[in-house]
């Protein structure tokens, strides 16, 4: 008897359009805070000079990756680093001990 073996495992399913839930959910999280900001500013100078960096953070979540990894990860590990406590020791190494190879 034959299996079917799933394939492509790695690949995300296309839910919205041509979004996965994980980038329809960051766009659209961009979208409400922008709305947000329109109406409270009325759509002045403010809602442009804070909409447009708030909008590069949002896309940049949802599409950007380096080396096949998204861009949250990359902060998580950034935050993870920084917050966690360092420790350096020091072993010293036996086989490089002033020791003559004949």
């Amino acid at each position: 008897m034959r299996f079917q073996l799933p394939q492509f495992i790695e690949t995300e399913t296309k839910l919205v359009g041509p979004l996965t839930l994980k980038q329809f959910l960051w766009v659209a999280g961009g979208v409400s805070i922008l709305f947000l900001l329109f109406t409270t500013t009325q759509g002045g100078f403010i809602f442009f000079a804070a909409g447009v960096p708030i909008a590069a953070i949002f896309l940049a979540f949802a599409f950007l990756k380096i080396d096949g990894m998204p861009l949250i990860n990359y902060i998580a590990y950034l935050l993870s680093y920084l917050l966690n406590p360092k420790r350096y020791i020091f072993r010293k190494d036996e086989d490089n001990n002033l020791k003559t190879r004949i």
